[in-house]
């Protein structure tokens, strides 16, 4: 191998060991600006739970700091579908740690019986939606199985 491009080679490799070439490229020069923290996508959609209770699926799901206005629920057949927005970046402030983003979510949940529709109860308490769906028990089909 030829030294003199051995010698380029390594002065090149160096500046990407460099802070400030790093620096260059994220420009933390910006002081007030928070820290980024990569998030995995299980922590972008609500966490929930779905048991049955008194002849009614009931869903739990996690919406701190949400209100009505910031949720949308609608069913199709047998699938629950959740949307919203968390909004947590205030204008005006002066953050030093700044690990809840901005983001949408969309929580689609299989249930695992047909529901009476127009007897859906939500409310949230304390940061949980509770979904109450009544279960249509008439839909509710046994199938037999025959022996031959």
């Amino acid at each position: 191998m030829d030294m003199e491009k051995f010698k380029k080679w390594m002065d090149d490799a160096q500046q990407y060991q460099s802070d400030a070439f790093w620096n260059k490229i994220f420009d933390s020069s910006k002081k007030n600006s928070a820290p980024i923290t990569p998030l995995s996508i299980s922590e972008y959609i609500p966490k929930c739970d779905v048991y049955e209770l008194d002849h009614h699926l009931i869903v739990e799901a996690e919406m701190p700091g949400l209100t009505k206005d910031h949720i949308h629920i609608s069913i199709q057949q047998q699938l629950l579908i959740i949307t919203g927005e968390f909004n947590t970046l205030k204008q005006n402030r002066k953050y030093f740690l700044k690990e809840r983003a901005n983001r949408k979510f969309k929580k689609e949940v299989t249930l695992p019986y047909p529901i009476i529709h127009r007897q859906i109860k939500s409310e949230i308490r304390n940061g949980i939606l509770i979904i109450i769906l009544p279960i249509n028990r008439e839909e509710v089909e046994d199938i037999p199985i025959s022996f031959e």
